[in-house]
């Protein structure tokens, strides 16, 4: 595995929090001092955005409603079925679909868990709606009509937490899951009807001590993908 660096140090540049940044499954029960997430948080606002249309709305959500929020998503996680307000595709590119195939076989492969053990699967899953033990959640929202655009606009904003996060020596994981039972989420923060949930994000002190920390998913080569004209 490469040198990456210890991954609940600060780094000092946006090239080094994008190369070492990763999904983080295992936090420590570490409070986020309120200063830095609270910088982390205004920086976070200038993100770019279609026209400045801005279509996000943050929820932030620690301590006992946090712990509630996760209780309830669990239940809701192991007796219903999801029902996000934004559809989640299906219907990926063949190479794509490989991608999420390998990736989580790699994920099963590293927190000890056979493919065929399927109770040991959905009880791994059921660590979305846990944060992944991390002390406090994002939960992104908006009031806008979900179309392409605006998914470009939130997905500016979520990069914009994750590097941000990495910045400050924390950990982060973007769960779409955390979507997955929006009237849960709208109860536990007494949201209105009209707010959707779009998606979450677990943040943190990375465990140092975990293999699930230490894995860092594959990308494919530079000239696969890019093309340079002239």
């Amino acid at each position: 595995m490469e040198d990456f660096v210890k991954i609940n140090q600060k780094v000092d540049s946006i090239s080094e929090a994008l190369q070492t940044r990763h999904s983080i499954r295992e936090f420590q029960n570490q409070t986020i001092p309120t200063e830095i997430l609270n910088k982390l948080l205004s920086s976070s606002l200038r993100s770019p955005s279609w026209k400045n249309a801005q279509p996000w709305q943050i929820k932030v959500v620690s301590g006992k409603t946090r712990d509630l929020l996760s209780s309830r998503l669990v239940n809701a996680a192991q007796s219903s079925q999801p029902k996000p307000e934004t559809e989640w595709l299906e219907n990926y590119p063949a190479k794509a679909k490989k991608r999420m195939f390998d990736l989580g076989m790699k994920v099963y492969g590293v927190a000890g868990i056979d493919r065929k053990d399927k109770a040991a699967r959905d009880e791994f899953m059921l660590n979305n709606f846990r944060f992944f033990g991390a002390p406090t959640c994002i939960i992104i929202t908006t009031t806008f009509d979900l179309n392409f655009f605006v998914g470009i606009d939130i997905g500016c904003y979520v990069q914009s937490i994750l590097l941000l996060a990495r910045e400050h020596g924390l950990g982060t994981c973007a769960q779409a899951a955390l979507g997955a039972f929006p009237e849960v989420v709208k109860d536990v923060l007494e949201l209105p009807g009209e707010e959707k949930v779009v998606m979450g994000i677990s943040i943190g002190y990375p465990k140092d001590n975990s293999n699930l920390n230490q894995f860092h998913a594959p990308r494919e080569e530079f000239n696969d993908l890019i093309k340079m004209y002239s």
